[in-house]
């Protein structure tokens, strides 16, 4: 499920209702920037605020009172197919920065005439990829005067943003509860698969997201739940290899090496070692993406410690 298609707003119900009463009042800002941890639902909360302010006049308006996108709304067809000429989507995608063409973009959606006279909204999404020359140039635009177009920043917290375009813009903090989590997860999958997972990966700062694509991964894996543990897991990815050709394992394994020694740390038989042992596996990772050294060897080191812990 992506940000897209997630059409019942299940947190951040408290913003929302802020936002929609700014706008009724017409003192909605127009820059703002949506920050929190990855995965917990910050896109989804700004296509919930986009189909909002698009959809008031149209048949299938947005339901303010059970927070849900009417899927037979106009605009959020048009949102679903990027085919809407009020909104512009700003992405990596597949590469590792947002470059300057992508932003000089906007400088032509701006001169566009608005459809129907309705806002016009810009959206970048991990705008903490932005390199130096699309910061810059963004910060120009920003620094502009408009009144019709409005910017939405979703930006992860635990990445730096330059503080010039903070300074232009409106923050929204996210932070989301265990019960908020458990609730997603038991909406996207519907079943008690967070009830029964193992400890090991009930953390805090851990997002939806991860969970639900967790889930997917074990699934497709075909491995039992009741096997799951983070050793089982990370003894099972190093074996298979699924570091290199796996989506999910290539975006969290730096996650699932923090959850394994976060659990030996809080364990605490043997902190100062385990504490030296996490800190060197790190000092390897971070080795291996600032350098593009090979995955397979660097791995296989990681792997080595990892074994060595047990």
């Amino acid at each position: 499920m992506t940000p897209l298609t997630q059409t019942k707003l299940l947190s951040f119900k408290d913003n929302f209702k802020e936002l929609v009463n700014l706008s009724l009042r017409n003192k909605l800002p127009n820059k703002l920037i949506f920050s929190g941890n990855k995965g917990i639902g910050k896109s989804t909360f700004a296509f919930h605020l986009i189909n909002y302010l698009f959809s008031q006049d149209e048949e299938g308006s947005y339901d303010l009172e059970d927070n849900e996108i009417n899927i037979n709304n106009k605009s959020y067809k048009l949102v679903s197919n990027n085919t809407h000429p009020n909104l512009l989507l700003i992405d990596s995608t597949d590469k590792k920065f947002i470059e300057v063409s992508k932003i000089r973009e906007i400088l032509n959606f701006s001169l566009k005439t608005s459809f129907s006279n309705k806002k016009k909204i810009v959206l970048i999404n991990n705008v903490e990829k932005m390199n130096l020359n699309a910061s810059n140039a963004l910060l120009k635009i920003l620094e502009e005067p408009s009144t019709n177009l409005f910017f939405i920043l979703i930006h992860n917290f635990y990445k730096k943003l330059i503080s010039t375009i903070n300074s232009r813009c409106i923050k929204f903090n996210f932070f989301i509860t265990e019960s908020e989590i458990e609730k997603i997860i038991n909406n996207v999958i519907d079943n008690d698969f967070y009830e029964s997972l193992s400890s090991d990966f009930k953390i805090r700062y851990l997002s939806p997201k991860f969970y639900i694509d967790l889930y997917d991964f074990i699934n497709k894996e075909k491995i039992e739940l009741n096997d799951l543990d983070i050793n089982f897991l990370l003894n099972y990815i190093f074996n298979k290899r699924n570091y290199l050709k796996d989506e999910f394992i290539i975006e969290n394994l730096q996650i699932l090496i923090e959850i394994y020694f976060y659990n030996k740390i809080i364990s605490q038989n043997n902190f100062e070692n385990d504490y030296k042992s996490f800190k060197q596996t790190m000092n390897k990772i971070n080795n291996m993406n600032k350098f593009n050294l090979d995955k397979d060897s660097s791995l296989l080191e990681i792997k080595n410690i990892i074994v060595n812990e047990r």
